[in-house]
């Protein structure tokens, strides 16, 4: 899935948020998009899911069968395993309930977290919840995964862990957008960095380009 945004331009109670910001992002690629907190980030993605509107400039049709959009902060569902959370993306998947569950052991495999698949979600470690969310938008089968800083409150080890994942999952065809603070990992992994700054796009290309 391309998506291309021109122009886009945000005023939030008088306040402007984003300043004529373009940009793309190419079809099956992992893009990380970085900045300082206030920088724009969340509210352009929140743009570009159309959580909010009324901006100026344009923005790529994305359908919602397309997009599985995981926020910062997801409240940890209650008395619920692993297992279980990975498997209700599976709600609305034309598939027997034998295959469901063989596709949720499938995913929690890909993602590491087979281990702990029958442990309340709400115990086990950060790192685990983060990729049991992303193992639920897997579920999905949505083209578009767009996640909003995953990692905030992970340690380095595990983060390490998540980007190496995601790197397999858009090699095998998704397009990844990710809203982080590791430059370092987003250097190491994705195909693409946009940074802001203030409101404003200040890079847009490969990370091996990125001014250190």
């Amino acid at each position: 899935m391309n998506i291309t945004v021109n122009d886009l331009s945000l005023e939030i109670s008088g306040v402007k948020i984003l300043h004529q910001i373009s940009f793309q992002i190419p079809d099956k690629s992992f893009t990380c998009m970085i900045g300082s907190n206030g920088a724009g980030k969340s509210t352009l993605i929140k743009a570009i899911t159309r959580e909010i509107t009324g901006y100026s400039g344009s923005i790529s049709e994305i359908k919602e069968n397309e997009l599985s959009y995981l926020p910062q902060k997801l409240i940890a569902p209650a008395f619920i395993t692993v297992f279980e959370v990975v498997h209700t993306g599976f709600y609305g998947v034309e598939m027997s309930k034998k295959e469901k569950v063989i596709a949720t052991n499938k995913l929690l495999e890909q993602c590491g977290i087979e281990h702990v698949k029958d442990g309340t979600f709400s115990d086990v470690s950060a790192g685990e919840q983060q990729k049991t969310w992303l193992a639920f938008a897997l579920a999905q089968s949505k083209d578009l995964i767009i996640m909003d800083e995953p990692l905030s409150s992970v340690d380095p080890p595990s983060r390490e862990s998540f980007y190496e994942i995601l790197r397999k999952i858009s090699n095998n065809g998704k397009t990844l957008i990710v809203v982080t603070h590791d430059l370092d990992m987003a250097i190491k992994y994705s195909d693409k960095i946009i940074c802001l700054n203030k409101g404003n796009k200040v890079f847009e290309g490969k990370p091996s380009a990125f001014p250190k």
